[in-house]
């Protein structure tokens, strides 16, 4: 049977959430879950995930299969397992976070009528600190759901949009995706935000799906996204950076609008990195040359990001001087921006 979707899940030290996220890709209706793959790529793990895994390849061996692999990192994962897929479209899902099943459901039946090349979904965290869900949703103003948006009208929307441009809610279209032979770097953290941008750069029909997909699992310590884990892993944000600046050359290949959004996605991608070189860290004065040097190789790279970012950089250094806590930055300061775009009136935008 045509598989609609394949999901990619890179597995990795992963044996204590395959059993919370591998069932929920178990739909009721066992005729449509034949049009659903799931794919577990082991990337080379130590610990029991492939025995886990295995359970639910013995009990839907048409849905579940395992790709092993030699240890290669998270955008190694993807990387082989786009090359297994067999679904008209596919969606990467981490090995700890999972999906709601009968918005799964909801998806395969629009995807199968889909024309789209990418798909941009809602999705929601899950806070393991307070056991609660936070909505990460998007906002399609048309009144046909099933509009096809070209990259500018995007642009034109993009805060509506903003949360589902991302690795949690993006969806891409097998062909679409193969076509472009396009690689994630590997051996990395952070890839994800090439693997939400770049491909997406060549898209001439998105579609928009507001109900929220993909669970995204956030407070453990260990995570990628913790402060001391995000210092830590600066010069992974340097290589995506520059990983991503190097797609310019590609620009003029692409439609329309193409460097709206790339210009976009990088800078703001590079804002956060500003945040946690400048803000996040407890030692203001230590990670200030870096960043300058940083800058420097954007400026010699690509002047064009670079005019896009260097306001962005003398507000950084700024607070960084001020001493500004990464608590008040994210809490007190971002409340009192929201409070002066609604006075002003201010369209809805994503500012840093």
């Amino acid at each position: 049977m045509e598989k609609i979707l394949s999901i990619v899940i890179p597995t990795y030290n992963a044996e204590k959430f395959l059993d919370k996220g591998l069932p929920t890709y178990i739909l009721d209706d066992k005729e449509k879950m034949k049009k659903l793959e799931v794919l577990v790529v082991n990337d080379g793990t130590p610990d029991n995930s492939v025995a886990v895994a295995q359970k639910y390849v013995e009990q839907y061996p048409e849905t579940f299969r395992i790709i092993n692999k030699e240890n290669g990192g998270h955008g190694s994962a993807i990387n082989v397992g786009v090359e297994h897929v067999t679904g008209k479209y596919f969606k990467c899902v981490d090995a700890d976070d999972w999906v709601v099943t009968d918005a799964l459901s909801h998806m395969m039946d629009i995807l199968e009528q889909s024309e789209a090349e990418v798909v941009v979904s809602s999705f929601k965290n899950y806070d393991l600190i307070t056991q609660s869900y936070i909505p990460r949703d998007i906002h399609n103003p048309s009144e046909d759901k099933n509009r096809l948006y070209t990259i500018p009208e995007i642009m034109e929307i993009f805060g509506e949009v903003y949360y589902g441009m991302s690795f949690h809610g993006v969806t891409y279209q097998t062909k679409f995706y193969r076509e472009q032979n396009y690689k994630l770097t590997e051996h990395v953290f952070y890839e994800d935000q090439e693997f939400a941008t770049i491909p997406m750069c060549r898209a001439e029909k998105i579609q928009l799906v507001e109900e929220e997909l993909y669970v995204y699992r956030i407070g453990d310590v260990n995570q990628s996204i913790a402060a001391e884990s995000q210092l830590k892993k600066l010069p992974d944000f340097h290589k995506i950076i520059f990983s991503m600046i190097a797609f310019e050359k590609h620009l003029p290949e692409c439609p329309e609008g193409a460097r709206d959004l790339w210009a976009k996605k990088v800078s703001m991608f590079i804002a956060s990195y500003y945040q946690i070189a400048l803000i996040k860290s407890k030692d203001k004065k230590k990670y200030r040359p870096v960043v300058e040097d940083i800058n420097r190789k954007i400026e010699k790279e690509s002047p064009y990001i670079y005019g896009c970012i260097k306001n962005k950089y003398k507000v950084f250094r700024l607070f960084n001087r001020l001493h500004m806590s990464n608590d008040f930055y994210d809490n007190q300061f971002s409340k009192m921006l929201k409070f002066v775009k609604k006075g002003f009136h201010v369209d809805r935008k994503i500012y840093y």
